[in-house]
């Protein structure tokens, strides 16, 4: 794997989050143009801001599609390619007529598809339900838990949500004067717009850097970064080559004593060139317990030692943020970092309980734990949505805002409210949930609210295939181009 390909992987990466910067985010700004509060100038310029503010914010979407919907092993650059062309196609294809098609869901299909394809047809390959500690927790993770019941729940929660915001605040102004309400809510709808572009960039922005990540992980585990120049060590990721292998010895079962202890040591070495963070606390933490289990307990102690200080640098370090203490929006941004120690102790006593072998256990546990995102990540990342915001999504915004149901700004602020509320509380999951549903459907509940025969059918029934397609078209695409790759002799 050269270098080269590496750089092109996240070239397209980065052509995928500018594509989605003026095909997503147009959704996010489409009711506050289409009520007139702000020009289209305006709301781009605003949503472009938002967009990087909630970009960096946060990364647990990012932990998803880094390690937690399609088996690392049969993950190359290539094939990362392959999937973001995937997405990349119906994207293009769905904002030329103008359709809310769902990035996300674009990104999620061409994976799984190029997934698919890579591993010869192996459904397997895609993770669709798993448990793994991730932020400090036992979660499910798959694509069950973490797209397709999204999925389904998100629009029908727009929906409803839309519906009974716009209800309540029809009832709560039903005598106040229409001038009133429209100049008060041209007003509000700027914060609830503002909510909107955040949430949108804690969200969404977080897909392509999961795609950077996991090749960038890839990479690193397999060997390709060993050579690489000093002025390119950026590109590593924590867990190198060497400590990949060990941990793939302690989860032999019939590993001889020998072999674990080279395994353990050399872990705890790749652990201490680390800086502080979550991999160097579990390769710590995984090296303190099979020392333990050798016997060594002088080896288990200094081990366990470091990866206590390890916890406590980390902690320290998360305090010293100023997002985590602000009211509301802290708690969706806040890190939340498991004990390893603890999490591996407990783990390793239940699987003796239940006649497994515990090292294996722990060792399954350290292996699964997902990448953090790199700061260069994010903030490139941030940087090309903002771009691709401020080119604009013309087609989208007059779908949305002018074509769909006539929007006035209370209206608009409903509909904003409801669906950045939704993108923000399920991006700070850790869901990849569409910013496209929740935008369109509580749109669709604020239509409701005023009369069922406000929205226009004809065109919501084009945009809910749209939705149905897009999984499965963006996989095939993805799929078909690893399978041409392969013909080409350009993948195994």
């Amino acid at each position: 794997m050269t270098l080269g390909i590496i750089f092109l992987v996240i070239f397209i990466a980065l052509v995928f989050e500018y594509i989605n910067g003026f095909h997503d985010t147009a959704n996010s700004i489409a009711t506050i143009v289409g009520t007139k509060v702000l020009t289209p100038r305006q709301a781009i310029a605003m949503a472009a801001t938002t967009n990087l503010i909630g970009a960096l914010a946060g990364h647990a979407v990012a932990k998803t599609v880094s390690s937690g919907l399609v088996d690392a092993q049969y993950i190359s650059p290539l094939v990362i390619i392959c999937a973001l062309l995937g997405g990349i196609v119906w994207n293009l294809l769905t904002w030329w007529f103008g359709l809310p098609s769902s990035s996300t869901h674009a990104l999620v299909g061409g994976l799984c598809g190029a997934a698919l394809a890579s591993s010869r047809d192996n459904w397997h390959a895609i993770i669709w339900s798993v448990e793994k500690v991730k932020d400090g927790k036992v979660v499910m993770e798959g694509m069950l838990h973490k797209v397709i019941y999204p999925m389904i729940t998100s629009p029908i929660i727009g929906l409803f949500g839309g519906l009974i915001v716009m209800g309540l605040l029809y009832a709560a102004l039903q005598s106040a004067r229409p001038r009133f309400v429209n100049r008060f809510f041209g007003k509000a709808q700027i914060i609830s717009a503002s909510f909107m572009g955040f949430a949108h960039g804690l969200a969404d922005a977080q897909k392509t850097m999961g795609v950077i990540t996991l090749a960038l992980v890839t990479a690193t585990a397999t060997g390709s970064f060993v050579h690489l120049p000093h002025w390119l060590n950026f590109l590593r990721m924590d867990k190198s080559m060497a400590a990949e292998q060990c941990i793939k010895t302690l989860q032999q079962p019939g590993a001889t004593l020998d072999q674990q202890r080279d395994a353990a040591q050399v872990l705890e070495t790749e652990a201490n060139r680390l800086k502080p963070g979550e991999f160097r606390e579990a390769f710590l933490s995984l090296s303190a317990r099979t020392y333990a289990q050798l016997k060594d307990s002088e080896s288990a102690s200094r081990a366990a030692a470091n990866a206590s200080t390890t916890h406590r640098d980390i902690l320290a370090a998360e305090h010293a943020r100023l997002l985590p203490k602000i009211p509301i929006l802290g708690a969706m941004v806040a890190g939340k970092f498991t004990d390893w120690e603890k999490l591996l102790a407990k783990e390793m006593a239940a699987a003796k309980d239940s006649g497994k072998n515990p090292r294996v256990i722990a060792a399954q546990k350290v292996r699964d734990l997902s990448p953090d995102v790199p700061i260069w990540i994010k903030i490139v990342c941030s940087l090309t949505m903002a771009a691709g915001t401020a080119a604009g999504g013309w087609r989208i915004i007059k779908t949305l805002g002018h074509k769909m149901v006539k929007l006035q700004p209370v209206h608009g602020f409903a509909a904003e409210t409801t669906a950045a509320t939704l993108l923000a509380v399920t991006g700070s999951l850790g869901m990849t949930v569409s910013t496209t549903h929740c935008v369109t459907t509580a749109i669709m509940g604020v239509g409701c609210a005023k009369r069922f025969n406000a929205l226009k059918f004809s065109l919501i029934e084009r945009i809910l295939w749209a939705w149905v397609l897009t999984l499965p078209a963006a996989g095939t695409v993805g799929y078909l181009l690893v399978k041409g790759c392969r013909l080409c002799g350009w993948i195994p």
